[in-house]
This record gives C-alpha cells, sequence and structure tokens, in this order.
C-alpha cells in the first residue's frame, strides 16, 4: 500500500515540477529533431501542462483516499459521536442523575 503511494506521490511530483517553460523547452527540443511541426507548439504545451494537472487530482484523491482508510483503521470518534454524547449527557444533567 506504502510503496504503490510512494510511486505515485513521486510521479505526481514529477508532473507538478513541469512547468511551462521546461514544457516549451521540452517541445523545443522535439521540433530540433524534427519530431513536430513548430506550429503545434500551444496545443503540445497545454497537453502537458493538462496531462500534470490531472495527475495533481490523481495523487491529491490517492492520498486523501489513504488519509480516510487510515482514520477509520484507528475507530477514532467521529463529530457525531461526540455530539450524541453530549447530548445524553447533558439529558442525565436535566435529570439530576450526573452532577
Amino acid at each position: 500500500m506504502f510503496e504503490t503511494l510512494d510511486r505515485m506521490m513521486l510521479a505526481g511530483l514529477g508532473a507538478l515540477t513541469m512547468t511551462r517553460e521546461k514544457a516549451e523547452t521540452l517541445f523545443d527540443e522535439y521540433v530540433n529533431k524534427g519530431q513536430t511541426v513548430r506550429e503545434t507548439r500551444t496545443g503540445f504545451v497545454k497537453d502537458v501542462m493538462d496531462s500534470a494537472e490531472r495527475t495533481r487530482a490523481e495523487l491529491e484523491k490517492l492520498v486523501a483516499d489513504q488519509v480516510r482508510q487510515a482514520i477509520a483503521g484507528m475507530h477514532l470518534a467521529s463529530k457525531d459521536d461526540i455530539e450524541r454524547l453530549e447530548r445524553k449527557i447533558d439529558q442525565l444533567l436535566a435529570k439530576n442523575i450526573v452532577e
């Protein structure tokens, strides 16, 4: 579980570090090698940036899911549990059973 999380985090961090400037530089390298056409630069950069954003969103969801699972495994009292207990204590105090 943690190995997968580590790999996803590293992939996400790599994608997040991809700046527009780096994407343009990467594109320019492809152009110099004759692998693409200069006119498609804007679309290429947008695709790279969109991919980085998708990776960031997926990483964020994965981390949130992992945190939720970890918290659920701890069997902590929820806000609702605490509020229910407070209501019960208030009821008992109202009946003068607990001082």
